[in-house]
């Protein structure tokens, strides 16, 4: 999706910084020119610490969101989820994490189906954008910790570059 919108923000360093940022985390902006996580609101001067920018700069990205009708639409809309990656095990489900090939298409289904095959159910799937993520990954979080064997038919499948168990 940032590769959508981000032309938007072409001319703004550091406004594109921020908008990457707010849509990474899923923190909407609202009508009222606030940036919230859910119904949390985020005050400006703390996004604009995290980023080392000033609190001024995410303002004026907050009001030229709103302006842009494609950009309002997505982040009036935006919610944060929760990821099951490093907690997971914690509670006793399996956590799968897959590095992809480069525009390998259909992993998702064949990883699916083969979890499927074992009668263990799929609990959450995350799978990050390229865009916005350098080395995007695709986590799957199970009922209950995968077995080694399934892993490793998992990792010969084509389009799976590496494997990960948590």
């Amino acid at each position: 999706m940032w590769g959508k919108i981000e032309h938007y923000f072409d001319e703004y360093p550091v406004r594109k910084q921020i908008a990457k940022t707010l849509l990474k985390y899923g923190l909407k902006v609202s009508e009222d020119l606030k940036i919230k996580a859910g119904d949390i609101e985020v005050p400006y001067t703390k996004i604009a610490k995290a980023l080392d920018v000033d609190r001024r700069v995410v303002k004026e990205t907050v009001n030229m969101i709103l302006k842009i009708p494609e950009l309002r639409d997505i982040y009036l809309n935006l919610e944060p989820t929760v990821h099951m990656k490093y907690v997971g095990k914690h509670v006793g489900y399996g956590v799968i994490e897959i590095e992809p090939e480069p525009r390998a298409i259909g992993i998702l289904a064949k990883i699916a189906q083969k979890i499927a095959e074992r009668d263990i159910n799929i609990i959450q799937v995350v799978a990050e954008d390229p865009e916005l993520y350098p080395e995007a990954t695709l986590t799957i979080i199970t009922e209950k910790p995968v077995p080694g064997d399934l892993i490793n038919e998992l990792s010969k499948l084509e389009g799976v570059k590496r494997i990960s168990i948590y």
